[in-house]
């Protein structure tokens, strides 16, 4: 979905920066560090490829029926480098929120854009999950949500997809987030639910509002609340559950603590134990001096 395409790049690049950001803070400069390139490698080799093959064998549903098939625009021949483009400004904006305000303001942002890329499917099903041909959209044909899961673009765009690039994306994610305390761990993770419940009630309060007042079209009813919220929490879920994969190191330190408390013990009795001896040697030794002279 063309439309949607630079939150969903802007949302994937953030979040992996707010993830790696023990990293990307310790670089002097953020171009000159091997997370970055990292990054770029898998936007551009990997992310754009998929969306492009999926951009190009179903056109007229990722234009928002706006094109037939691809030959109806030379824009789409750009589109790895659209992508591209989209991913160093996301990283620019992402780094500059980290030094300047901190990790907590890449996530919110990151969290909005993925927010705003998964509600507005669910939301805007009948045009961006729309299971029909370009002629049965352009004919005002009507399709259910629910149908649009049983069509080759799901299989191709979602499944597929998530097949060839969740692995890497899953595992940098959770790579970069490791070597922290379970605390500083579960924290980040309350952080991610947090903002992902605050967007639901936020968006479901909007909703409401404005269906009450009546300033949306007749076809937004509450029933639309259901796909949309079903989105919202289903991929958020997929981006937040991992994240308990992430290694701590609070059992490790505390192991090592103990080990030099331990060794520390030991060495204080051994030393205790060797003047205590050289005292013991000391005075013997006066004793027989003293028996010798005696004599």
């Amino acid at each position: 979905m063309l439309k949607l395409e630079p939150f969903w790049v802007y949302a994937t690049v953030a979040f992996l920066v707010a993830c790696g950001r023990r990293h990307f803070l310790a670089a002097p400069d953020i171009w000159a560090t091997p997370y970055f390139t990292v990054l770029l490698v898998l936007i551009s080799a990997v992310f754009a490829p998929v969306e492009n093959w999926v951009m190009l064998k179903h056109t007229d549903w990722e234009s928002t029926f706006l094109l037939r098939s691809a030959h109806d625009s030379p824009i789409l021949a750009f589109a790895s480098w659209l992508h591209i483009v989209c991913a160093l400004a996301a990283y620019c904006v992402s780094m500059y929120l980290l030094r300047r305000y901190g990790v907590e303001s890449v996530l919110k942002s990151a969290m909005w854009a993925f927010t705003i890329f998964f509600t507005s499917q669910g939301m805007f099903y009948d045009c961006l999950m729309y299971s029909g041909t370009f002629d049965e959209y352009h004919a005002g044909v009507k399709k259910s949500f629910w149908s649009f899961f049983c069509t080759q673009r799901f299989l191709d765009a979602y499944v597929i997809f998530s097949l060839i690039y969740g692995p890497p994306f899953f595992f940098l994610s959770i790579y970069w987030n490791s070597g922290y305390s379970e605390e500083e761990r579960n924290a980040f993770i309350r952080s991610l639910t947090r903002q992902a419940v605050n967007h639901g009630i936020i968006i479901s309060a909007a909703y409401i509002f404005l269906l009450d007042v009546g300033v949306l079209p007749d076809k937004f009813d509450a029933w639309r609340l259901v796909p949309t919220l079903l989105m919202h929490g289903v991929f958020h879920s997929m981006v937040i559950l991992p994240q308990f994969l992430c290694t701590t190191v609070g059992n490790e330190k505390t192991s090592h603590s103990e080990e030099v408390v331990k060794q520390e013990g030991i060495g204080l009795v051994k030393n205790d134990f060797i003047n205590n001896s050289s005292i013991t040697n000391t005075r013997k030794s006066c004793q027989i001096l003293d028996t010798i002279n005696g004599f």
